[in-house]
């Protein structure tokens, strides 16, 4: 009978003991063993680069941000490399009296690690399929219509984990898109929620 309370003891010791490395590995990156996949939302500003003719300017507004926002998934391959794919809604803006607006399906691979208990970092490179419109008054002489095709991203950003399945996720993404007149970048930085499982 001792023998096996002794035994016993040393077993609810052991487990006692690696509660709290359990807990703790549960706050690591998405790309962790312990999770395989991610759903998350994001908001935040976007930047169209955007020129703005100087002789138009005095009439006209010149404004190359607006809200944006984006919904996203993604699996791991293995514990560094991942896939993502996500829909992203750069809004409008006005600019020389006309008004752009675009959206844009990224698909990209993803390399992340973590750092520390609850944190991790991680960048982006992949390609997209977006769609541009440009819209104005012929007065302005701006080359107007809207472009559709495929481009390429890439960007970096950080996560934190405020519990083992919901994480807090900062991102700063480039976006490589056509439009009327030629190829140019908008950018975007984001904030939001990721769930993963």
């Amino acid at each position: 009978m001792m023998h096996k309370r002794i035994i016993t003891t040393v077993a609810l010791l052991g487990m006692a003991s690696a509660m709290p490395a359990l807990a703790q590995s549960d706050y690591r990156a998405p790309w962790r063993g312990d999770f395989w996949g991610y759903v998350g939302a994001s908001g935040g500003q976007s930047k169209f680069r955007t020129d703005c003719r100087e002789s138009l300017t005095q009439f006209f507004d010149c404004d190359k941000r607006d809200t944006a926002f984006k919904v996203y998934a993604g699996g791991k391959m293995n514990e560094w490399l991942g896939l993502e794919v996500g829909y992203t809604d750069f809004g409008k803006v006005a600019a020389s009296g006309g008004e752009t607006e675009a959206w844009a399906v990224p698909l990209s691979l993803v390399a992340g690690a973590p750092l520390g208990e609850r944190f991790g970092l991680f960048g982006k490179l992949g390609g997209l399929y977006g769609r541009t419109d440009v819209s104005a008054e012929p007065s302005t002489l701006l080359d107007t219509g809207h472009k559709s095709g495929w481009g390429w991203t890439y960007g970096a950003g950080a996560t934190f984990a405020v519990t083992p399945t919901v994480q807090i996720r900062a991102d700063w993404d480039r976006y490589k898109l056509d439009f009327v007149g030629g190829r140019r970048d908008v950018d975007m930085l984001s904030a939001g929620v990721q769930f993963r499982f």
